[in-house]
């Protein structure tokens, strides 16, 4: 249950956080997008750990929390393709490089949660 709250803790963090930069931090605080993708990662991580922790404890091991992550941070990429709201134009070397880097930001954040919440 603990780990349900600091999901939700995080969560909302995330959400203030994304709309202190669409007020302008995306543009004018280096690299906003990666601490975005980074605390995206913590939050998802704590919900995937929360997840399998209630449901399957017994798959609960740090691999499962990063891989969680890393599915999800997959979809997330797929859905700024599909309604092109990307980093870059899809198909360009700058969509790529976005993309390879969103993701690592993603499982840094996971690596993280798996890190510090989990004792395997």
């Amino acid at each position: 249950m603990k780990m349900y709250l600091y999901t939700l803790v995080a969560a909302v963090v995330v959400l203030l956080a994304h709309m202190a930069g669409l007020d302008g931090f995306y543009y004018t605080v280096f690299q906003y997008d990666i601490y975005m993708h980074i605390l995206g990662g913590i939050t998802i991580g704590l919900f995937v750990s929360a997840l399998i922790s209630s449901f399957m404890p017994h798959m609960l091991h740090r691999r499962n929390v990063v891989l969680g992550v890393l599915i999800v941070g997959v979809c997330w990429e797929l859905f700024e393709a599909y309604f092109g709201i990307a980093g870059a134009p899809v198909g360009t070397k700058a969509y790529y490089i976005d993309t390879t880097k969103d993701l690592i930001d993603d499982i840094i954040g996971g690596s993280i949660v798996a890190f510090l919440f989990i004792r395997k």
